[in-house]
């Protein structure tokens, strides 16, 4: 079985039995590719995502004004049906985005972006490899401590609920405590994700608060049980 994205394991989650079944077979046989039309950062959010993430790295939206200008300059009537519709939902997400204080999504204290570090990787939960993503990861001190914070924009068609949100939080939780946890200290409450289509925002303190529930561990035995069907 190749690695599984996280937002592999989420589309599970919302099937049917039957469509379960079906689904794991298709991933078996490598049918699901990449989905430009869903990815949490594909070609088909790309211009939307991108400018999400200047506008974080910058603390500046005038990255969001300029992605909208040039998508709407772009936006011809002789756009077929479907890239038509690529571009409304990039635009909507953008329009959502333009007076957005994207420091609310850090600390107070100065953050340092980790631009020379590995974003994403593979790690083993319940004996699945999960394929985790993140688009910014940085470090702040508090009392002389070190720490390791995280963000990743996720965006899908029709939205997440904030309980598959919490999904992605629990894989990047894992993965930097893989990776980072001997010379960080991961803060539970910086490692976040945005659900760019609803601007939910979860991180994995939410989890361990029980405000959303822990759901990795029972959605890997429910994938490895229809698996191994």
């Amino acid at each position: 079985m190749k690695d599984i994205r996280i937002k592999d394991l989420v589309t599970f989650r919302r099937l049917t039995e039957r469509r379960q079944s079906t689904f794991i077979t298709n991933l078996q046989k490598e049918k699901i590719a990449k989905e430009k039309e869903e990815g949490s950062g594909g070609d088909y959010w790309v211009r939307s995502i991108s400018a999400l993430n200047k506008a974080f790295k910058e603390n500046d939206t005038s990255f969001i004004s300029e992605k909208i200008d040039d998508i709407i300059n772009d936006y011809t009537p002789k756009l077929d049906k479907g890239t038509k519709l690529k571009y409304d939902r990039n635009l909507q997400i953008l329009y959502n985005y333009e007076d957005f204080d994207f420091s609310s999504l850090t600390p107070t204290e100065e953050i340092e972006l980790l631009t020379k570090v590995r974003k994403s990787g593979v790690i083993e939960i319940a004996a699945l490899s999960l394929k985790v993503e993140t688009h910014h990861i940085y470090t702040f001190n508090v009392d002389n401590k070190q720490y390791l914070g995280a963000l990743l924009f996720a965006a899908q068609k029709d939205g997440y609920q904030p309980s598959e949100l919490g999904i992605f939080a629990e894989a990047i939780f894992n993965f930097l405590e893989a990776n980072y946890n001997s010379k960080y200290i991961i803060h539970p409450s910086y490692v976040k994700v945005v659900g760019v289509m609803t601007q939910s925002i979860v991180d994995y303190q939410m989890i361990l608060n029980k405000t959303i529930p822990s759901l990795i561990v029972s959605s890997i035995q429910d994938f490895n049980t229809v698996l191994n069907k």
